[in-house]
C-alpha cells in the first residue's frame, strides 16, 4: 500500500508537470503565432483609413466620405426616399437612433458619400417608415450598413 501512494503522488506530479508544459507551449505558440504566420510587419506598415470625416459648416455633422473598399466592407447600399399617398417613405433598416431618442437617417448626396439628415416618424408599417419630416423623394438613404455609417462618423471604432 505504502509503495503504492507514491507511485500515486508521483503520477500527480507528473501530469502536473505535463499540463504546465503544454500550457507554456501553448501560450508560446499563440503570442508567436499573430506576427510570425500572418507576415504582417505592424511597426513599418503605412495606416490606411477607409473613411474621412468633412465637417459641415454651422452644424455638428459631418459629412463622411467612405473609399470603395470601405463600401464593400461594411456592405453599405442605398435606396430613393420614395413619396406614397401617406407622404415620404423609407425602409426601417435606413432609421438611426441616437442616444437622445432622435431619429435620423444618413442620406448619399454622392457616390460614397453620406450626410447625417434628421427625420420625424410620422409612423412605422412593417418594414416601412412613414416620414412627417425628412429628406425629398428621390433622395438616396442608406438601407444596409447605416449603423457602421454612424459609428465612422463618431469614431465609435476606432
Amino acid at each position: 500500500m505504502k509503495g503504492l501512494g507514491i507511485n500515486l503522488k508521483c503520477r500527480r506530479q507528473l501530469r502536473a508537470a505535463c499540463a504546465g508544459l503544454v500550457l507554456i507551449a501553448g501560450v508560446a505558440s499563440l503570442s508567436a503565432c499573430g506576427e510570425a504566420s500572418s507576415g504582417y510587419d505592424y511597426e513599418t506598415a503605412s495606416h490606411h483609413d477607409p473613411a474621412e470625416l468633412e465637417p459641415i459648416k454651422g452644424t455638428d455633422i459631418n459629412r463622411v466620405i467612405v473609399d470603395a473598399e470601405g463600401v464593400e466592407r461594411a456592405g453599405i447600399q442605398t435606396a430613393p426616399v420614395r413619396q406614397n399617398g401617406q407622404g415620404m417613405v423609407i425602409p426601417y433598416s435606413a432609421v438611426i437612433y441616437d442616444s437622445h431618442g432622435k431619429t435620423w437617417a444618413y442620406t448619399s448626396p454622392e457616390p460614397r458619400t453620406y450626410v447625417r439628415q434628421n427625420i420625424v416618424i410620422d409612423h412605422v408599417d412593417g418594414d416601412s417608415v412613414m416620414l412627417s419630416d425628412g429628406p425629398p423623394a428621390g433622395t438616396e438613404v442608406v438601407t444596409t450598413g447605416a449603423a457602421e455609417v454612424y459609428g465612422t462618423e463618431f469614431e465609435v471604432a476606432h
